[in-house]
């Protein structure tokens, strides 16, 4: 099968679909195995789990050669916007050979990159997500906060090896994007679910953008899509996988990406007091502690965080029906939103 060939359209029957792209993806194996010196005969191949949305044009395979090796084999069809796809591509294997001199952080290897689109042949990792890794810790196997300190530190590292320098925090682009959709949600070409409420956040992000505005910031290169389940975790180290950015410098986004980017996921739970944007007071004070920095009293972070929330709130209108979220979700955001508010009050 030409691997080449044009991605069908999402709205053909999703199986068909995704069957398609797997060997489609599987069709580039000879080529990575030779690039990269590996056996091509005997190798069995498993898909892994992805973003559902982009199914219908990426596939992310785990290759296990004869002799017992496994490696990751992703492909992204996408004739969009290939360029973007490859510079994120470019993005994790810079992260990797940045964290190479860290001990117990890393990035996949990039063992095998075409040249022009975005496919790509690299390292396994071995380990379990951060995601699952800390709801064991409810069940007993670890400690929430040992998981936390070590979550934060590795994601302190991350953002070190990418550092861009202290720059003045200039809210106006994003403060645009805000507008645009407050306008949209009143005119009613952009449904919400409680659109009053999510006018309440829009309201209150120009309000903390006059307390971040011009603030110096440690700005780094982020990975863009950083939450737990793009984290893996072993006895041997912390991994991140799966970068989606190649030149925004704002690392907070990062760190709210992991408390907001799964919603309501991760916010305290009964009997644990909440803190900043309804997380843990508990799971801020360990987080801070591995990442080696105060977050929740920087205005810029807390502009970030906020902006955060706005994304994951503008995200539930756009989600193919069968993939919204439930009412709960929505009553989520907005208790995150009365936090942020009343935490704003004083």
């Amino acid at each position: 099968m030409n691997s080449e060939m044009r991605p069908k359209a999402p709205n053909l029957d999703p199986d068909t679909v995704r069957e398609e792209v797997q060997a489609r993806t599987q069709a580039l194996w000879p080529r990575a195995a030779e690039a990269a010196g590996l056996a091509e005969e005997g190798a069995v191949f498993r898909r892994l789990g992805s973003n559902r949305l982009l199914e219908h044009r990426r596939c992310v395979l785990e290759v296990k050669t004869v002799d017992g090796q496994s490696f990751v084999l992703r492909a992204d069809f996408d004739r969009v916007n290939p360029r973007a796809l490859n510079r994120q591509l470019e993005r994790q294997s810079k992260a990797a050979q940045s964290l190479r001199p860290v001990p117990g952080v890393s990035a996949p290897e990039m063992l095998w990159k075409d040249p022009q689109h975005p496919y790509a042949l690299m390292a396994f990792v071995q380990g379990d997500t951060a995601y699952r890794t800390l709801a064991l810790t409810d069940y007993g196997f670890g400690a929430r906060d040992d998981v936390l300190r070590r979550i934060g530190k590795a994601v302190g590292e991350l953002h070190r090896v990418s550092d861009a320098g202290v720059r003045q925090f200039w809210p106006k682009p994003f403060l645009k994007m805000v507008s645009n959709r407050a306008l949209e949600v009143r005119e009613g070409q952009l449904w919400l679910p409680k659109p009053n409420r999510f006018l309440g956040l829009c309201a209150h992000l120009h309000r903390a953008a006059r307390g971040a505005r011009g603030n110096e910031f440690r700005s780094a290169l982020a990975h863009g899509d950083l939450h737990l389940r793009n984290i893996i975790m072993s006895e041997r180290g912390v991994s991140f996988i799966d970068f989606l950015n190649h030149n925004a410098i704002f690392p907070q986004r990062d760190i709210a990406d992991i408390w907001l980017a799964n919603c309501p996921e991760h916010l305290a739970s009964d009997g644990n007091t909440p803190g900043f944007g309804l997380v843990s007071q508990a799971d801020w004070v360990a987080f801070e502690e591995g990442y080696g920095a105060s977050l929740t009293d920087d205005p810029v972070f807390r502009f970030l965080f906020a902006w955060r929330l706005f994304r994951f709130w503008v995200s539930l209108g756009r989600k193919l029906p069968e993939l919204q979220r439930n009412s709960q979700t929505a009553v989520s955001v907005v208790r995150v939103l009365d936090a942020l508010l009343a935490d704003e009050a004083g």
